[in-house]
């Protein structure tokens, strides 16, 4: 079984009710990818934080104040609020990991020119998540300490027809975050963008997909694989 987001048993709950319930968006997951290489990109889909449910953030706030050591062992440095509430671009609102300022047009020669020049607190200055680096140090999955959204991305998962959940990836056309003075979010971060050269999405996320899978008692890769 995946022990993804497992510190977070509410969240996981509920994904794997969703995943139960969920279709599978065929055409978006064709759409072709690469696998982002941090060294490149420097994490820029972490440029504003991540939207974290309320289990999130107070499991999250707790690990902060009682772990702070372990956590600077992996080579973050923490500021003393490491989660903020708000409503972000009119889309959603509450809770999300904060930022903190970044050089990142100057050290990702194709990053967004919308995109702010902040970065989620937890980013490491190798573009790692200290989350995650945590989760490894202490021998647990991967992506035990990582929250849902962050972990999902570039895959994202919405209101299909008549309300069901579907799993899509966004596109150009679909992105919901395409506004006057902001030119989208997963299709212009670089493991979200069309690489005409590169590989079905499905394939090339085939271990989030899997994970998810496991949580909903699904096997998904399998599914897709045979409607292609």
């Amino acid at each position: 079984m995946s022990h993804a987001i497992a510190a977070y048993p509410e969240t996981r709950e509920l994904l794997a009710d969703t995943v139960q319930a969920m279709t599978l968006d065929h055409e978006a997951l064709s759409r072709p990818l690469r696998r982002c290489d941090l060294a490149k990109c420097g994490g820029n889909c972490c440029h504003d934080g991540v939207y974290l449910s309320s289990g999130e953030a107070g499991a999250i706030r707790a690990l902060v104040q009682d772990h702070p050591e372990e956590l600077e062992k992996t080579g973050a440095s923490l500021p003393g609020q490491v989660v903020v509430y708000g409503k972000w671009r009119d889309i959603t609102s509450g809770p999300k990991t904060a930022t903190r300022s970044a050089p990142m047009k100057a050290s990702v020669a194709d990053y967004p020119s919308h995109f702010p020049e902040t970065n989620c607190v937890f980013l490491l200055p190798d573009a790692r998540c200290a989350l995650q680096a945590y989760s490894v140090a202490q021998g647990l999955h991967p992506w035990h300490w990582k929250p849902l959204t962050c972990w999902l991305h570039p895959l994202s998962i919405t209101a299909g027809p008549n309300h069901k959940p579907i799993l899509t990836l966004y596109s150009e056309e679909t992105d919901p975050q395409r506004f006057d003075d902001y030119d989208g979010f997963v299709c212009r971060t670089h493991c979200g963008r069309t690489e005409e050269a590169g590989e079905p999405a499905w394939q090339v996320l085939w271990e989030e997909i899997e994970a998810l899978g496991e949580i909903g008692d699904r096997d998904l890769l399998a599914e897709l694989e045979k409607s292609f």
